[in-house]
This record gives structure tokens, sequence and C-alpha cells, in this order.
């Protein structure tokens, strides 16, 4: 009994000694790039590495409110000379008659490729009753809100923000077609 014990108190004091680390524990985390390369510009248009057809089911899911999604396509936001201009890609849809819009912000690479991260903001836009459009407003080379294509009072739109987006979470892309 005393060989038992004294064997189970050895297994246990071995455990608590830590085996010598390779790692720095000060060392930071580095986080992995999860950006994925849809276009690219080139002298002022896109060339679309992914089919735009691709992306708008992707879209209704992110909606996910029954927003079909039937247009999608990569905007370039500047509002003068001197702003940087920004990407965003954007998908337009109806939900129940209701115009919906959401823009994902793209980084821009040196090479002037263009990817969506899951980190990216999501902007949505959400026509109310009597409104048939919604654009979204700019600062510079920032969404800012939404606006009504109709100016008559009580037709707005409804602008929503999140810092984050799952648009690509689990989806392959095709890459080899460019259009």
């Amino acid at each position: 009994m005393l060989l038992l014990l004294l064997v189970s108190t050895a297994c246990t004091r071995r455990e608590a000694f830590q085996e010598e680390s390779t790692t720095d524990p000060n060392e930071e985390k580095v986080e992995v790039y999860d950006g994925k390369l849809l276009g690219q510009v080139i002298f002022d248009s896109i060339d679309y590495i992914v089919p735009k057809q691709e992306l708008m089911q992707p879209f209704i899911r992110e909606f996910g409110d029954g927003t079909v999604v039937d247009r999608v396509m990569i905007r370039k936001v500047q509002e003068t000379k001197e702003d940087k201009p920004a990407y965003y890609l954007v998908g337009l849809g109806m939900q129940n008659g209701a115009f919906r819009s959401m823009a994902l912000e793209l980084d821009v690479a040196g090479d002037n490729s263009l990817y969506l991260s899951s980190k990216g903001a999501k902007h949505m836009c959400q026509a109310a009753a009597g409104c048939n459009f919604c654009y979204f407003t700019f600062i510079g080379n920032k969404i800012t809100g939404c606006e009504c294509s109709s100016n008559v009072p009580g037709n707005n739109c409804v602008h929503k923000v999140s810092e984050r987006n799952t648009l690509l979470k689990g989806v392959q892309l095709s890459n080899s077609s460019r259009r």
C-alpha cells in the first residue's frame, strides 16, 4: 500500500513540473489574415476574379432575413480626387417588396488586388414603406448612412452597421475564370 501511494504521488509530482518549451511566453500570437481575393483594379476598371453569380447566395445567407439578392458588384468610392479610393462589395435585393442593400468594405493590397476579410465592416440599408430605393451616403470614402431616392417625408431608409461579416465563411469560391 505504501508503494502504491508513493508511485501515485510520484506521478502527480512529475506532472506538476513543466517541461521546457521552445515558444516564448512573451511572444504575441500573430492572427492569420482571412481575406479572400475577389478582384483587382486595373486602371479604372474592376477585373472580377470570382464571378459575381457565385457571390449572390452568400449575400442571401448574410442578410439572413429572406432577402433575395439579384445583383452583386464591386464599387469604388472616392468623394474627391484628394480622397484615397475605397472599394466595397455590394449586394442588392428585395425582401417582401422592400429594397435591401449591403456593402462590405474590401481591403486593397499594394498591387490593387481587392480582398474581403471577415474583419471588414458590413453596412446595410433597408427601405421603409414608400421608399423604392436606398442610396448609401458617404463622407470621403466611408459609408455614413442611407438615403431614400424619394424626398417625400416619411420615406426613409434604415442604416445598420456591423464591425464584422461572415459572407464567405465556409464558402468555396472558384477563381479560375475572370469576368
